[in-house]
C-alpha cells in the first residue's frame, strides 16, 4: 500500500495544475526578424475591448476576439534557431479562458500564425505545450511550429495523461474495453483509484472515457459521468 501511495503521489505531482503568466504591454521595441533594425510594435484597442490593431513599423493588421477583451501583447521567441520573434496578442477571455493570437513580421508585412487557447509554455525550440483545464485534471497539447508555413501543427494524441488519485464513494464497474461490455472489476467503496488517462469525447464531456487503475492493480474503463457521480476527492474546478 505504501508503494501504491508513493506512485500516486508522484503522478499527482506531475499532473498538478500550472498557469503560465506573462506581462502584457501595449508597445515595445524589438528586432523581430534579425535584420539588425529595431522594430516599433504598438497595439491599439477598440472601445469595447474586443477589436485591436497591431502595428509594426508601417504595417498594420486588425484582429478581433470573440470572447473577452484584449489586454495587450507579449513577444516570444518560439524557435531560437530561426530568425523570427513572434508577437502574441492576448485576451484573458470572459472566464479566464485565455486566447493568444500569434503574428510574425517578415520585414514588410505582419502575418498571422494562428491562435492558441489557455496557457502556452514556450520551449524556444519550436515546440509549444498548451495546458487546458478539463474540470478536474489538466490536458496537455503539443504544437510544433512548422518552419515553412510558420503555422502551429498539433501533435495528434488518442489519449491524454491524467494521473489523478481519487476515492470510490459508491461501488461501480470498470470495463475491459471502451465499448463497456465486459466487466473487469467492481471497484470497492472507499478504495483508492488512479485515473490514468482519458479519451475525450468532442461532443459530450460526460462521455469522456477514462482508464482507471484499481487498488488491486487492475485496469478498466469508465465514463466521466460515472466518475463525477461515484468518486470523491476529485479536484473539481470550472
Amino acid at each position: 500500500m505504501k508503494v501504491f501511495k508513493t506512485i500516486l503521489g508522484a503522478l499527482f505531482f506531475v499532473a498538478s495544475f500550472y498557469v503560465f503568466s506573462y506581462d502584457f504591454v501595449k508597445s515595445a521595441k524589438v528586432d523581430l526578424n534579425s535584420d539588425g533594425k529595431i522594430d516599433s510594435i504598438s497595439l491599439s484597442i477598440s472601445q469595447d475591448g474586443m477589436k485591436y490593431t497591431l502595428s509594426i513599423n508601417d504595417s498594420k493588421v486588425e484582429g478581433k476576439f470573440e470572447d473577452g477583451e484584449c489586454d495587450g501583447f507579449v513577444v516570444f521567441d518560439i524557435d531560437t534557431s530561426d530568425k523570427y520573434k513572434e508577437v502574441a496578442v492576448h485576451t484573458p477571455g470572459s472566464s479566464d479562458d485565455d486566447v493568444y493570437a500569434f503574428y510574425f513580421y517578415d520585414g514588410k508585412s505582419i502575418q498571422k500564425m494562428g491562435e492558441l487557447s489557455r496557457w502556452p509554455e514556450i520551449k524556444c525550440n519550436g515546440i509549444v505545450y498548451v495546458n487546458d483545464w478539463m474540470g478536474f485534471w489538466q490536458k496537455t497539447e503539443k504544437y510544433i511550429l512548422d518552419k515553412q508555413s510558420r503555422k502551429f501543427v498539433k501533435t495528434p494524441q488518442e489519449f491524454y495523461f491524467v494521473g489523478i488519485e481519487a476515492t470510490v464513494k459508491e461501488s461501480f464497474p470498470i470495463y475491459k474495453t471502451r465499448d463497456f461490455k465486459e466487466v473487469v472489476a467492481n471497484l470497492k467503496e472507499k478504495s483508492k483509484i488512479l485515473i490514468v488517462l482519458c479519451e475525450p469525447n468532442s461532443q459530450d464531456f460526460q462521455k469522456n472515457r477514462y482508464l482507471v487503475k484499481s487498488e488491486t492493480n487492475l485496469l478498466g474503463w469508465c465514463e466521466e459521468k460515472t466518475l463525477l457521480e461515484k468518486v470523491s476527492n476529485l479536484p473539481l474546478a470550472d
